[in-house]
Parts: C-alpha cells; sequence; structure tokens
C-alpha cells in the first residue's frame, strides 16, 4: 500500500469497504476496494468472478480493473475514479428526457457489451451506476455469471426492488433478460426520481409490480404461474395502469421501452442490443459492441504478473505494474 495514499472512504458493503487514493508514483486518483475475506493464493483471486470477467472486458461504459494487489492475504483492487454514482446524483438532480436517453443509452451500450462478451451483471442498480462528467460505466460485477455458466444460478441475486420476477419466484434458470428488467426499474426511476416497485419485502415487490404492470395470466406468463404454484404463491389480482399516469413527464417512446422491459415473460424483454435500436434511441450515436477474446489466467496480464511477482517475493507489500 505504500504506492498509494488514502485519502477518503467512498463505498462501503458486504464485500468490504472502498476507498479513494492516490497513487504516489503517477499522481492518478483511483478507486481501492478492499476485500473481507482473504485470499492466501493467487489463483484464488484471480478466480473471483469480478477479476475474470474484468479481464476479458474493456469498454467505455464499463468500470475498468487497473490492477490487484495483495497484503498479507488481503486482497485489494484498483479501478479507476469515478465521481458519484446514479443514485447519488438522483438525490439532487431532476433529469431532463435528454439527459435519460444519453445516460440510459450509455448503460445499454456497456451490457451489450457485457453481454456479447459472455456476462450479465445480476446486480444492476443506482448504487452500482457511476458517473464522471457525461460518462456512466456499470460497476461491481461481484454478482456477475456467464451466461452459458453452470446452473442452477442462486435467487438471491439484486437489489429487491430492481429484481426481476422469475427471480423472486426462486427460478433457477434465468439470463441476461434479469438486467433488462433491471434497467426498466432504473428508466422509470430516473424520470420520478423514486423507486417504481420500493418494497420492504418480495411479496411487497411483487405486489406493486402486479399493481402497475397487471398481474400475469396464462398468455402472458405460463412459466412464472407454474413458478408461483410451486412456491404456493399467488399473485394479487391486478388490472394494471397506464405508465403514462406514473410517468407523466416521460414521451410515448420512452414508455414504450419501459413497459417492454418490464415485461413478465423474460423471452419478452428486449435484448441490450435490441434496446439500442428502439426508436426512443434513434438521436443517439450507435456504436457496436464487439466481442473481446478470452483471456486466459495464465496470459501475461500486467496485474497478474505483478501479483505472481509479489508471491514469489517475501515483501509484505506488492508492486501495482
Amino acid at each position: 500500500m505504500e504506492q498509494y495514499k488514502r485519502l477518503k472512504e467512498i463505498g462501503r458493503g458486504s464485500f468490504g469497504v472502498v476507498y479513494a487514493a492516490l497513487n504516489k508514483l503517477t499522481g492518478e486518483v483511483v478507486a481501492i476496494k478492499k476485500l473481507n475475506l482473504k485470499y492466501p493464493s493467487v489463483e484464488e483471486c484471480t478466480n473471483l468472478i469480478e477479476v475474470k470477467a474484468l479481464g476479458k472486458m474493456n469498454h467505455p461504459n464499463i468500470l475498468s480493473l487497473k490492477g490487484v494487489f495483495k497484503v498479507n492475504h488481503i486482497m485489494y483492487l484498483v479501478f479507476e475514479y469515478m465521481q458519484c454514482s446514479l443514485f447519488q446524483l438522483m438525490r439532487v438532480k431532476t433529469f431532463s428526457e435528454d439527459e435519460i436517453k444519453n445516460l440510459c443509452f450509455q448503460i445499454f451500450q456497456g451490457l451489450a457489451y457485457m453481454h456479447a462478451n459472455g456476462y450479465f451483471h445480476r446486480d444492476m442498480k443506482p448504487d452500482n451506476l457511476l458517473l464522471s462528467k457525461n460518462v456512466i460505466k456499470i460497476a461491481d460485477l461481484g454478482q456477475a455469471r456467464e451466461t452459458n455458466g453452470k446452473q442452477p444460478y442462486t435467487d438471491y441475486v439484486t437489489t429487491r426492488w430492481y429484481r426481476a420476477p422469475e427471480v423472486f419466484l426462486h427460478s433457477s434458470v434465468y439470463d441476461p433478460a434479469v438486467d433488462m428488467w433491471a434497467m426498466g426499474a432504473i428508466m422509470a426511476e430516473l424520470f420520478i426520481r423514486r423507486p417504481l416497485f420500493r418494497g420492504d419485502s418480495g411479496g411487497e415487490v411483487l405486489y406493486k409490480i402486479c399493481r402497475v404492470i397487471g398481474s400475469p395470466t396464462e398468455s402472458k406468463w405460463s412459466e412464472g404461474l407454474q413458478l408461483a404454484r410451486n412456491m404456493n404463491y399467488r399473485f394479487p389480482d391486478h388490472p394494471g395502469m397506464p405508465l403514462a399516469s406514473l410517468l407523466p413527464s416521460a414521451s410515448s417512446e420512452a414508455l414504450c421501452l419501459i413497459a417492454t422491459l418490464l415485461s413478465w415473460n423474460p423471452c419478452l424483454r428486449p435484448t441490450a442490443m435490441e434496446a439500442l435500436e428502439h426508436p426512443f434511441f434513434d438521436s443517439c450515436n450507435h456504436v457496436t459492441p464487439h466481442v473481446t477474446p478470452a483471456i486466459h489466467l495464465n496470459q501475461d496480464l500486467p496485474w497478474k504478473q505483478a501479483l505472481l511477482k509479489q508471491t514469489r517475493s517475501s515483501k509484505s507489500c506488492a508492486q501495482l505494474v
């Protein structure tokens, strides 16, 4: 840690704590995530889903991992520094539709790239979207999974207010469509500056979802009704309400996209690439995401070489390359 001067704490959670720090060698301000768990070996660290995923991705709308180092079995992840989260900004700012369009277009570009490269986030929420000036980036891939990963997946993912219905209903088979549901909730929140499906329990959130988009039917989502029967859950009977009454400042194009993202049936939600082609984004410049070749752990990643060098040495602190 001698290379860094700690400036301030900027985040804390079950994973550990995040600090803003100054790289004394380069003068760059970075964000350092100190993990709570101990990792005695290099392999354990490089197998962390966040490290593996970010090692395979490089996109202007995904937070970049700049390095990894270890001090006495405590792992530190070094990220680029961003000024604030979308959650923090929403507390003090009202967004115009053009601003919402710009922010969401960037997020969908990041998601399209992530999904194309074989990962989905599973914890999309305003806290995990970071901004500096006019750029927004997807952060915190600690809950991410490979799209072709081994199932079943855990059903305890995503902050409750942005959690897709299939996850609430304990589906063990789900896919990047959970990120798209979360984006529908986030887009709506950008218009009204409060969570659309705020609730203190899964049951309360599902009740509010039914009130907004109407309860599912056999024709809308028969698989979901079967999942509900499997856990002895009965959906409340609600016809739903017009989104325009809840989001009065949103254009018809915005309402159409949000409504499609908030589809009960995951198969009916657009992919991130399809969302980018929606008329809501007609005025935005579309950059097609490309698939990055997979990076294997035995390749010469600079931060991995630093970590290996540290492990072979007897020094107590790593030097980040």
